[in-house]
């Protein structure tokens, strides 16, 4: 008699409702298959260090474009090759598609270099695969003696050498006294 009360329960028990199923993959397949808190990454080639990505929450997903978004504050230290610091991305939020090396930083990104120059905008792309740093959205760059404003931003991830689109600002042109 228990046997027939035990095996009437475990054949009821085991059946599935084919909607729920469905929901429950469905909701699931837009879920990282990691979450880090407090993270940083390094990037090294040939031992030498050149990036450094220090980050409050990572989440990575594997679906059909693998990516890892960040969130809550992140920042992006770029190195030379004798590990000195080149220039500090800061944003709130960015993203890095993993098949093409390609960051997006939005929401107020700063991009500093260790020449004092700052660059402020709302999205920042790094490509690393071309080793630039772009944007087609408004860039305000501060240097000791100047304001730029303009639309658009190209430049290598040390913030060395750049060029701005449709640009206006406070110039500083100095000249000579011959």
């Amino acid at each position: 008699m228990r046997f027939l009360f035990f095996l009437s329960v475990s054949l009821l028990s085991c059946s599935n409702d084919p909607q729920a199923v469905k929901e429950f993959i469905e909701t699931g397949k837009n879920l990282p298959i990691e979450k880090i808190k407090e993270a940083e990454m390094l990037h090294t080639e040939n031992g030498v260090l050149k990036v450094k990505i220090v980050a409050n929450t990572i989440k990575r997903f594997k679906d059909i474009h693998p990516q890892l978004v960040f969130s809550n504050g992140v920042e992006v230290v770029f190195y030379n090759d004798t590990g000195l610091v080149k220039s500090v991305l800061k944003a709130l939020n960015a993203s890095i598609d993993e098949f093409n090396n390609i960051m997006v930083a939005s929401n107020n990104v700063v991009l500093t270099s260790s020449e004092a120059k700052k660059l402020e905008t709302e999205e920042l792309i790094w490509d690393q695969n071309k080793n630039k740093i772009y944007t087609d959205k408004r860039v305000i760059i501060t240097t000791a003696t100047e304001v730029i404003e303009g639309d658009g931003f190209n430049s290598n991830p040390d913030f060395s050498q750049y060029s701005i689109s449709k640009i206006n600002g406070t110039f500083n042109f100095k000249t000579t006294n011959d």
